[in-house]
């Protein structure tokens, strides 16, 4: 079994998982992880991966250098799928099956208590630690809502379907965005995360959010909600705000709105393919502070010569 040591003795513990195609994205986010970190704290940051290269891997590690209370570590997981059918990951559009390496954290982290797993692409605008010492009040994790999936059951008969029939969802208003996760290991090894997942691909074949789903359906009425500025998500469906019935959420929303502390680009629209977009300003902010910007900033024009003028 694939298994990680403590670099601290008490540590802010923080979990990516990546492919080398979204390292460089997600050397974005560890930089703004970085920044702001406290000086009086220690952040063991562990990534996931699968095949990213040893060069990108040492400019993204560097991000930490000469900080002595934070560590940046690499772990190739690839094998870990070896005891399960990876065959049975089902992914479409643009999932990868290193969405479902968030499902492995308490394994692999077998002497840690607790840990924050992040997306890719998200952007952190305040200290990590104060998501990290909130109570878990006896619950699998906590994370915050996911409004889109919420509101879209009311106007859309077929994700209807989907989540009351197929998924048996009786309430959606616990339904979670699992790009941000703070986990309670002890208690999800004893649920067998891993185990629990495989079972459910067997009964469902085919679903719209595939880690998502299947972390929602697990740790069903074990989830804490969080405030929204921790998982804040600025593309949604606009019925939040409009239609009377969804108002204790649109007031809710609007609370992570005026606090955004970490800032999560869902969509297929991404701040490094349209700086243009909404919030792609911070993205870009953090971006140039990275040891890769010129790296990015070359992707961004090689997809783009238009953009290139004199």
């Amino acid at each position: 079994m694939i298994k990680i040591d403590k670099i601290y003795d008490n540590s802010i513990n923080i979990v990516y998982g990546t492919n080398n195609k979204y390292a460089k994205y997600m050397c974005v986010s560890i930089q703004s992880l970085v920044e702001n970190c406290s000086t009086d704290k220690n952040y063991d940051i562990i990534i996931f991966e699968t095949n990213v290269d040893k060069s990108l891997q040492d400019k993204i590690t560097s991000i930490a250098k000469n900080k002595d209370n934070i560590s940046i570590r690499f772990l190739n997981v690839a094998s870990i799928y070896d005891k399960y059918d990876s065959e049975k990951l089902f992914c479409h559009i643009y999932f990868s099956k290193e969405m479902y390496l968030r499902l492995f954290i308490p394994e692999v982290l077998a002497d840690y208590d607790k840990a924050i797993y992040l997306d890719c692409d998200t952007i952190i605008q305040a200290d990590i630690s104060e998501l990290y010492n909130t109570d878990f009040e006896n619950n699998y994790i906590c994370a915050s809502r996911d409004y889109n999936s919420i509101v879209n059951i009311a106007y859309y008969p077929k994700v209807n379907y989907y989540f009351t029939q197929m998924l048996g969802f009786q309430s959606m208003n616990n339904y979670i965005n699992s790009g941000v996760l703070l986990m309670n290991l002890p208690v999800l090894r004893e649920v067998n995360l891993p185990q629990k997942t495989f079972e459910l691909l067997d009964k469902y074949k085919e679903l719209l959010y595939p880690d998502q789903d299947l972390i929602n359906i697990i740790c069903k009425d074990n989830i804490k909600i969080i405030h929204n500025g921790w998982n804040f998500v600025f593309g949604i469906n606009a019925a939040l705000i409009h239609d009377n019935h969804f108002l204790d959420m649109a007031i809710e929303w609007s609370q992570g709105l005026a606090d955004q502390k970490i800032i999560h680009y869902i969509s297929d629209q991404k701040p490094w393919d349209k700086p243009e977009m909404s919030y792609a300003d911070i993205w870009w902010k953090y971006a140039k502070l990275c040891p890769i910007y010129q790296t990015l900033l070359k992707d961004y024009f090689d997809a783009n010569p238009d953009k290139l003028k004199d």
